[in-house]
């Protein structure tokens, strides 16, 4: 065999063989990527599967400007009974788990104004102060000191969305809190 021929020939081969292991060295990293981090899903059927009861401490409302709702009904129980119907969807009433709600702040404002400098939209919010705790297991699972629930509303028609008052917005965002906590806390999505 010649030796410049044998040179050119290794160097060719060579060429071939370094395109061959990249190819094998990227598909290599991304199944690796793809094990490591699956596919993106996770199952939650299993989420907290030891816990089969919760109990809902009766609620603290710290501002003064939340006390009632219209038809003279104390918030801190119409939150708690709303909790506790929701929560009962996946666990019974008892002592597995523990939830503690403290309305620290509440906050109507206007929040967005006509050409005539008239609100149209305000903004309702609750400031909350939360812990979940697993009692079986002795361990706080999910626990905030400024969660913030907030719903806006119009009181004007034809801005995309029926007006609403008031006690109609107070009432949604009760709703709209509950349907939050058990997302974030029975179900974990």
């Amino acid at each position: 065999m010649n030796l410049p021929r044998f040179f050119s020939f290794i160097v060719a081969n060579s060429a071939r063989f370094a395109a061959a292991l990249h190819t094998a060295f990227s598909a290599c990293v991304l199944s690796i990527v793809f094990v490591v981090s699956g596919c993106g899903y996770v199952s939650t059927s299993d989420y907290l599967n030891h816990i089969k009861t919760i109990a809902i401490s009766p609620i603290e409302i710290q501002d003064p400007d939340f006390t009632f709702d219209s038809s003279g009904n104390p918030y801190d129980e119409v939150i708690r009974n709303a909790l506790i119907d929701r929560f009962n969807q996946k666990w019974r009433d008892g002592n597995d788990s523990q939830l503690d709600v403290i309305i620290l702040d509440y906050h109507l404002e206007p929040f967005r104004y006509d050409a005539n400098n008239q609100p149209e939209q305000f903004r309702m919010s609750l400031e909350i102060e939360y812990e979940f705790t697993d009692r079986v297991q002795n361990k706080i699972i999910d626990r905030r000191d400024n969660y913030l629930q907030i719903h806006d509303f119009y009181v004007v028609s034809g801005q995309g969305e029926p007006p609403e008052t008031r006690e109609e917005a107070e009432s949604r965002l009760i709703q709209e809190l509950v349907d939050d906590f058990y997302s974030t806390l029975a179900e974990q999505w």
